[in-house]
């Protein structure tokens, strides 16, 4: 209804024969009817009405006046009117004696008389009109206040609750306009007393209407309201038919949150068109923040909802226990639905943690039971991550990632059987270590594929709800066992099979939806090696003739020789003489004696095992090919014994000055954080002193012998002796300085430092090949800017670092660091390549450099070993025994950085620990702090 700007006259000659005269007047000699002079349309704001109070209507009826204006005005002549709907049957009241209201408060006028009764029944009241208006209409009805002829404001009431007020939302401003929207107006929620709900004389409770608050109250300051949006809440567990306590207090339901946002207005319900919505509601804000995990429940408390750990929000409604839904809306819009099947009792349904969103929640495939206990012993996960669920993929699909798509099916051509190994020896039983390798020249998936030992008739099929890629080139070991301790030591297990491989008289088929991809057979297969087809032959219509295949050569696992995984060796054992490159076959280049140097060995790692972190570097000096490569520890022994290249296939090239890595393990992940790795190798290199050799055939190409080593230090070859000839001399090896990787010394892949200093001499490195004289920092300029001592989300011994701003373009070559000035943890190389670093960069100094194990740090410049003691410590950088820079702490925060403020960046300033605080930013993992990043300000 709307009224304003447009003022109308009252019908006053309905109710006293005569219209009252307009506004103004002396305060003290007023004519009847006249009010407070200035006095305007939406001054005062009728904001709250008590039309069916608890009891006897007569005399307990009240609303409520606000003053809307930055003036105070005594209320005395104010004009208060109760009528119909339709302004008919209206009754007035003047108010007749002084009633000061200041700006933004509110005054109570009721139905009693204006005495000292009213405080007696209704003590909020601050005035009584007496009978005057009569009783309020418990259907509809008007109210207006007003000031002469003029309409100051009016509401209008429909079907009044019992014992509650109607109240205009308190989250927003009240206003005479705003007021006519009864969508505007709700129940009281609060008690006025153990009989009544009201707010009078104070503000109101907030109304969730149809669009849900637009405000709310945070710490007593009023502020927008944060909606929530359609994927902001997503439900993701429902108990329905609790057994360890009653449905009415224990069913709840989980909701994860992905934005932050306040409740208010929210509402819970089970139908999709919103009917028994029930709305959160209360004047205090209720937020929910971005990641967290909120519970509905029945009933808040632990000893009744079955040991509930904790509920954020109370519903009254009872949940189906089965073949219904939970449905979060706000106003009209639908935020969330989680349909839901049978239950099963005390068991709830459990979201899969992969598919939490609006989209995928209504799915049941992604549902499961869930299989943790809480509380009073049903089951289920309330605030806290979610059970994984086996998720059936759809027919002709797999999973790959968080989504299911179609299965990509290999096609005749597409794969071919190149290695079979029938007759194991070195594990114990046939039935848990045969395997076969197939090599695929296409991209698929293995889902589906057919596997057995006469064509067309499937005895096994490969089955995983993961999507099983294969790309072109990649090697797949199906195998009778996964686990390595009982399949003879295999590498690695893409698949398994069921049926035996018979040693003779034998044959193996693999095929799609019954079509034949490959098919092989065999008379007889050795014992303890494998039948390894030509590594020359990729077609799989070329597999099929006896000559093409060999015995396997190379020892794997437990001993028994074969190449699983890898690319098998040419038939003959030694290079056929032409390789593939770009696909296109051509000699190959041999390397002959000089052309490959061993110039660095690992024999005694210590950041890994030795038998995952030993390798041994080679410097080409011609472009040579590595096919069929030979290496081992004695050049007498048969080369059944040694490890090699393969002998064909794609050419394996080397160019001159290139360096390669042979190593025990290829994976980064487990070798010490080797760069790539050409080749493996099964032999031992012997800590106390030992032999290697490469060759080509029966020719020694290179060998090298040595008398010792320490732990975690490669033996490198310095530079001035790089050939074949000096490196017979173990005197033209020295320990690396340099760290890798997982922090182990040496230079995998680059050229090692001099063995006698810098590269060229003392006070030099080398600089893209040229010596230059080192720029060695000074005071000032490096400077200490943060330290982590106390890692939370990783071990200390993982994820302690520290940072080191450069104000100046030096180098760090003998650069010095620890916590005692005079006796370093750690230096680097002083000589060799040139460590230059430039003004502005900020290094990363870590215990490992591997992001996956130190919480998830940037990239780290520079490893180290000593602690970080989280009580106190001192930490210096210093060159030549001279400390460039030096801090301490007395205690640090678990998970915090100690961050110095921006404006304190120099030697002198770091000094103070006042200018050091709190990280704040959460990096990696989720401790805090910036490394490799500018501070935040303190």
């Amino acid at each position: 209804m709307s009224k304003h700007p447009i003022v109308r006259a009252l019908p006053w000659a309905l109710v006293m024969g005569s219209a009252l005269p307009a506004c103004g007047g002396d305060d003290l000699a007023r004519p009847p009817g006249a009010c407070e002079s200035g006095l305007l349309v939406g001054d005062l704001v009728i904001t709250e009405i008590m039309a069916d109070p608890p009891g006897a209507d007569s005399g307990r009826e009240w609303f409520e006046i606000y003053n809307a204006s930055a003036t105070e005005f005594d209320l005395r002549g104010l004009v208060l009117l109760h009528s119909r709907e339709d302004s008919t049957d209206a009754n007035v009241h003047e108010i007749g004696r002084s009633l000061t209201l200041g700006p933004d408060d509110y005054a109570v006028v009721g139905g009693l008389l204006d005495d000292e009764d009213v405080l007696a029944v209704v003590p909020y009241i601050d005035y009584g009109y007496g009978g005057d208006l009569g009783d309020m209409r418990n259907s509809a009805g008007r109210l207006v206040v007003a000031c002469g002829d003029e309409i100051i404001d009016e509401a209008l009431y429909n079907d009044p609750t019992p014992n509650h007020s109607r109240s205009f939302t308190g989250d927003r401003a009240p206003d005479a306009n705003a007021n006519d929207d009864l969508s505007l107006w709700c129940d009281s929620s609060s008690e006025i007393d153990a009989e009544g709900f009201g707010t009078p004389g104070a503000s109101n409770d907030i109304c969730v209407g149809t669009g849900g608050p637009v405000s709310c109250i945070d710490n007593g300051v009023l502020r927008e309201a944060r909606a929530p949006e359609a994927g902001d809440l997503v439900i993701t567990e429902v108990l329905s038919d609790p057994a360890a306590a009653e449905d009415d207090s224990a069913e709840w339901f989980e909701v994860r949150v992905n934005a932050d946002i306040d409740l208010n207005g929210l509402a819970i319900g089970k139908q999709s068109s919103f009917e028994d919505a029930e709305p959160v509601t209360g004047n205090d804000c209720v937020p929910a923040l971005a990641g967290t995990r909120l519970v509905f429940a029945r009933s808040a408390d632990s000893e009744l909802n079955g040991g509930l750990p904790n509920v954020d929000i109370e519903f009254g409604f009872s949940l189906n226990q089965s073949d219904n839904q939970v449905v979060l809306s706000y106003g009209n819009l639908l935020v969330d639905t989680f349909p839901y099947g049978s239950s099963s009792p005390g068991v709830a349904h459990n979201l899969d943690p992969d598919f939490e969103n609006t989209d995928d929640n209504d799915d049941e495939r992604y549902h499961c039971d869930a299989t943790s206990t809480y509380g009073a012993g049903d089951f289920g996960t309330p605030g806290a991550p979610n059970t994984e669920c086996e998720i059936p993929p759809p027919e002709g699909q797999c999973l790959d990632g968080e989504s299911f798509r179609d299965i990509v099916r290999p096609q005749p051509g597409d794969l071919l059987v190149t290695e079979i190994m029938a007759n194991p020896e070195a594990a114990g039983e046939e039935s848990e270590s045969e395997w076969f390798e197939l090599r695929a020249t296409a991209d698929f998936d293995l889902n589906g594929l057919e596997l057995g030992t006469e064509e067309g008739k499937p005895r096994d099929v490969v089955e995983a709800t993961e999507c099983l890629s294969m790309g072109a080139g990649d090697h797949v070991v199906v195998a009778r066992e996964t686990d390595p301790a009982i399949n003879g030591g295999l590498p690695v297990v893409d698949a398994t099979f069921g049926f035996a491989l018979t040693n003779s008289n034998g044959a193996l088929w693999i095929g799609s939806g019954g079509t034949t991809l490959d098919l092989v057979t065999w008379a007889s297969v050795p014992a303890g090696a494998s039948r390894s087809l030509d590594a020359s032959i990729t077609d799989p219509g070329a597999n099929d003739p006896d000559e093409v295949w060999c015995e396997g050569l190379e020892p794997f696992g437990d001993g028994d020789l074969g190449t699983p995984g890898a690319e098998n060796p040419v038939c003959g054992g030694i290079p056929t003489g032409t390789c593939l490159d770009g696909g296109r076959e051509r000699d190959l280049v041999r390397p002959a004696v000089g052309e490959l140097v061993i110039t660095e060995l690992m024999p005694n790692p210590a950041a890994v095992n030795d038998s995952e972190g030993e390798w041994f570097e080679l410097l080409a000096t011609a472009n040579v090919d590595l096919n069929g490569l030979r290496f081992g520890d004695d050049p007498a022994d048969a080369p059944s014994r040694d490890n090699s290249l393969p002998a064909g296939g794609d050419c394996i090239s080397v160019s001159a000055g290139e360096r390669v890595i042979l190593a025990r393990n290829a994976d980064t992940m487990a070798n010490g954080g080797l760069p790539e790795v050409v080749g493996t190798f099964s032999f031992g290199l012997v800590n106390g002193g030992g032999a290697l050799f490469v060759g080509m055939g029966d020719e020694v190409i290179d060998d090298i012998t040595w008398t010792g080593s320490a732990a975690g230090v490669a033996l490198t070859l310095d530079p001035m002796a790089e050939d074949a000839v000096s490196n017979d001399d173990p005197a033209n090896f020295c320990a690396a300085t340099e760290p890798y990787g997982d922090g182990d010394l040496g230079s995998p892949g680059a050229q090692g430092a001099a063995c006698g200093g810098g590269g060229g001499g003392d006070g030099m490195c080398d600089d893209g090949g040229m010596p230059r004289a080192i720029v060695a920092p000074t005071v000032g300029d490096l400077v200490i800017t943060e330290v982590m001592p106390n890692p939370s989300a990783v071990a200390d011994s993982s994820g302690e670092w520290f940072e080191v701003l450069v104000t100046a373009d030096v180098d760090l070559n003998g650069l010095e660091f620890g916590d005692t000035p005079g006796a370093p943890d750690g230096t680097l190389a002083s000589g060799g390549a040139c460590i230059a670093v430039t003004t502005g960069q900020r290094l990363v100094f870590a215990r490992n450099a591997d992001a996956m194990a130190n919480g998830g740090l940037p990239a780290v410049d520079q490893t180290f070993s000593f602690d970080l003691v989280n009580g106190g410590d001192d930490l210096f950088v210093g060159v030549d025994g001279m400390v460039l820079d030096q801090i301490s702490w007395s205690s640090s925060s678990a998970g915090t950085s100690i961050s110095l403020d921006p404006a304190a960046e120099d030697v002198v300033a770091n000094d103070d620990a006042a200018n050091f605080c709190a990280g704040v930013d959460p990096y990696g993992d989720g401790d805090l702090g910036t490394p490799g990043s500018v501070n935040p300000a303190c």
